[in-house]
């Protein structure tokens, strides 16, 4: 057989497996099961070890869906970051900023140097230049990288599909997010009617709790002047000197001085020490 032969059979039986899996996540399409049959069916497209579903509404904690994370132990990790760590993952802050619904590669979305190079413990987190956003909530599964499909809902509503491969297996690369990309009207598509038959009514009887957000904007703002804590703020995002700089537009001296300021006032002297403080701040909101 030539191998555009080989080629078009191989493209043949991936096409007809995957209308099988659609053909299945419809039959589910007015059931609560459909995220499990989502998930399973984007299983067979492109191959991932864990998965989670998560909602995002304005400012308010995330709202999980879905999660299949494994051990046991994993799913502990689920809950540090609904309670708290999620104000520093880079897609909550790219979908504060207005990101666009598609498909996206997570180091894609981080920051230019997000806690890179310290790698001190912290409570709730671990800082870490083996993860592609630089840090991993405590208990979540280790070594992970992540493809995103971010899925617009109602208002400003929207949700997080992540799939979760290791580096042991190469991670997600390009191709992958151009693969996705193929069906990403069809995932959008079910998982909006989804919502709408289930997920809506749950967000309405959960109100928002913006607590963990207020604390973030609102951290050091009892010693530290607004350009300071606006520095602050995009260190815990994991920004470097010269990206704040960009961002703030102002002189890498000016942002320099501002770190300065900021850490002596605060009694610190590192970036895991600005989140340690951080996230002390929240048990005590």
């Amino acid at each position: 057989m030539a191998i555009d032969e080989r080629a078009a059979t191989k493209t043949s039986k991936e096409a007809g497996g995957w209308y099988r899996e659609l053909g299945r996540i419809i039959d589910n399409l007015g059931s609560n099961q459909l995220p499990e049959t989502l998930i399973d069916g984007l299983g067979w497209f492109i191959p991932f070890e864990m998965a989670a579903i998560f909602v995002y509404r304005n400012r308010s904690r995330p709202l999980l869906v879905y999660e299949n994370f494994e051990p046991a132990e994993a799913k502990q990790g689920v809950v540090t970051y609904i309670e708290s760590t999620y104000v520093l993952n880079p897609f909550y802050q790219a979908y504060l900023n207005g990101l666009a619904e598609g498909v996206y590669l997570m180091r894609d979305l981080a920051p230019d140097a997000f806690f890179e190079g310290d790698n001190q413990k912290v409570s709730k987190i671990s800082t870490s230049i083996t993860e592609e956003i630089g840090y991993v909530t405590d208990h979540w599964p280790k070594a992970m990288e992540e493809l995103i499909v971010a899925v617009s809902l109602q208002g400003d509503t929207l949700a997080e599909i992540t799939l979760s491969r290791s580096h042991d297996r190469h991670g997600f690369c390009d191709e992958d997010v151009v693969r996705v990309s193929t069906i990403f009207p069809a995932i959008a598509a079910i998982f909006r009617k989804y919502w709408i038959n289930f997920g809506a009514s749950d967000s309405q009887a959960s109100p928002p709790d913006s607590r963990v957000d207020d604390a973030f904007v609102n951290f050091g703002q009892s010693v530290l002047t607004e350009r300071e804590r606006d520095v602050a703020q995009l260190i815990l995002r994991g920004h470097s000197s010269d990206s704040i700089s960009r961002n703030l537009n102002i002189s890498l001296g000016t942002v320099k001085t501002h770190r300065k300021n900021a850490y002596a006032k605060l009694n610190i002297s590192s970036q895991s020490e600005l989140l340690s403080m951080f996230l002390q701040s929240l048990r005590m909101n």
